[in-house]
């Protein structure tokens, strides 16, 4: 399609055409909204010139909308503006596998390695309700993040341009957005519940993550992802690509495992089983059977642990019996009352036993360590090295320092408003740090009762990560106020630089003292959390305000 040139299509708005080409130029405008906008455009800008003519004629002038001019954004608005839009896309693309992935897995990792007898059982019976009541919203569950995010950076981008009064505008069409754009994640993440008994048959294929909950669970199939599951009694027969975490009272697994399988139950068994990566178990018994192959290492926590198959790095246990009749590729770390090296054993490196004495390790004629033994004396309450006789200390203070001021001169680039913050003494000294004492606990109480509804998790997610950057942010704030309040009579005032220098070295100096640092940091830490909640919320009234 060929267009007019610019001058045509003004003619036309004039009605200077001929009336053949103007007939041609109309043709046109039906079927093309580019030209047919640039025309309105040129009518509109002919009637205000008429308009004025008149006006300048005695006559009376026609009510006209003339477009207001706005103010071009400044490189801070630019950046804070593609700073929310590249979270937004970050967010929608990749966050729920971080949720679902990394952070499940850590999560249970440690839980693992702390695992206390019993605790499964809560966690269970407690995931399997909130999985009753909450599976219908998980394929919702994108879209919720991905509408938190909108709605915060309009929000955020509301308050930065005093548009207090319009809030409840951007709040709608946050909502229209996240509706518009994110689709319904239909294979994002498979839901599996039911009260009695769940079975992926061995000729079905789940392409993704897999979160089951059920009284018995048999896993026969093939699961490309991760494997999440919750009942009473769990068998892993089939072939999981992914990791594997799994909670309850007997887990049982006969096929293989891509990457990790972490566990807790009462009893953890792996009969001719395979992990690609680390097995993390925590039960009353764990058991490896001779067939069974761990290709990373193992950590193992319960009252008795044995292992007659095959490790290929470190094994780490801690039980009251330890028993190994398998092979190691690397170490073993065992802490136990007693160690039993049967004919079998074979570890690659060193055995490192913390024991109570050398009677409690039971080492068979053919059982074989390529390293040496080392006894260990068990972890006691020994007084620690007094840490300002230590080098790296000062070191770990020095790198603090320069990160706070890092961080400080970001912030006070983005809301300089921060600079004029003032902490009061007296009464509303004390509000402050009431409102920073309630900020503190409230949040993570409010992120924990949140958490309690699967929908909830990235909001608790997002809560949790808020209430770690507030502590962060705190004494950066404090820092500023001290800085500001020592420089004030010298040279160095407006220097931003100096100001958190020497601001934020006091502040760490302070924290560090003896006997009373501690106090003292938490109390500077509610004090900064509640300045920073009162001008949070202070903002927006501030903004609606000046609109109107």
């Amino acid at each position: 399609m060929t267009h007019p040139n610019d001058i045509v299509l003004s003619m036309h708005a004039d009605a200077a055409l001929p009336a053949a080409e103007a007939a041609t130029v109309s043709l046109h405008l039906e079927g093309c909204t580019i030209c047919a906008a640039k025309v309105a455009v040129a009518q509109g800008e002919t009637r205000i010139i008429a308009a004025a003519f008149a006006a300048d004629a005695g006559e009376a002038l026609p009510e006209l909308s003339i477009p207001t001019f706005t103010r071009p954004a400044g490189l801070r608005e630019f950046a804070l503006a593609n700073l929310a839009t590249a979270l937004l896309i970050w967010m929608a693309g990749f966050l729920w596998k971080t949720l679902f992935g990394e952070l499940v897995v850590n999560a249970a990792e440690l839980a693992a390695s702390a695992y206390a007898p019993d605790t499964y059982d809560l966690v269970s019976a407690s995931i399997t309700h909130y999985l009753e009541e909450g599976t219908s919203m998980f394929s919702t569950y994108v879209g919720f993040v991905c509408f938190a995010v909108t709605a915060v950076a309009l929000v955020l981008w509301g308050i930065r341009h005093r548009k207090g009064g319009q809030l409840a505008s951007l709040g709608i069409a946050a909502v229209l957005c996240a509706g518009v754009v994110v689709s319904e994640p239909a294979s994002a993440l498979d839901v599996r519940y039911d009260k009695t008994l769940v079975t992926i048959a061995a000729d079905e294929t789940v392409d993704d993550t897999l979160l089951i909950a059920a009284e018995t669970v048999f896993v026969r199939g093939n699961v490309t992802g991760d494997l999440l599951v919750v009942g009473r009694r769990i068998e892993i027969d089939g072939n999981v690509e992914g990791n594997v975490v799994a909670f309850a009272e007997s887990v049982t697994v006969r096929g293989s495992v891509g990457g990790s399988l972490l566990s807790a139950a009462e009893r953890v068994e792996l009969r001719e089983a395979t992990t690609g990566s680390d097995l993390w178990a925590a039960a009353e018994t764990v058991s490896i059977d001779m067939a069974s192959r761990v290709e990373g290492n193992a950590a193992l926590a319960g009252e008795k642990t044995l292992v007659a198959g095959y490790v290929g790095k470190d094994l780490y246990a801690m039980a009251e019996t330890v028993e190994l009749d398998g092979s190691l590729g690397a170490s073993l770390e065992a802490l136990a009352n007693r160690v039993r090296l049967l004919d079998g054993a074979h570890v690659g490196g060193d055995a490192r036993l913390r024991i109570d004495s050398d009677a409690k390790l039971y080492r068979a004629d053919g059982a074989q360590v390529d390293g040496g033994i080392e006894f260990l004396a068990k972890p006691d309450t020994a007084k620690r090295k007094n840490r300002y006789t230590d080098l790296e200390f000062y070191l770990w203070q020095l790198a603090r320092l320069v990160s706070a001021v890092l961080v400080g001169i970001c912030l006070l680039w983005l809301f300089p408003a921060w600079r004029s913050l003032s902490i009061s003494s007296g009464i509303e000294g004390l509000k402050s740090a009431g409102i920073g004492l309630a900020a503190l606990v409230g949040l993570p109480l409010l992120a924990l009762v949140v958490a309690f509804t699967l929908v909830g998790l990235p909001f608790s997610f997002f809560a949790i990560v808020a209430w770690l950057l507030v502590l962060y942010v705190a004494k950066i704030l404090v820092g500023v106020f001290v800085g500001r309040s020592l420089l004030a009579r010298t040279d160095y005032a407006d220097s931003s630089f100096l100001i958190l220098l020497v601001g934020i070295a006091l502040v760490i100096l302070v924290v560090n003292l003896p006997w009373v640092g501690g106090l003292l940091g938490f109390l500077m830490t509610i004090v900064g959390m509640g300045v920073m909640v009162q001008w949070l919320l202070g903002v927006v009234p501030r903004a609606t305000y000046t609109e109107r």
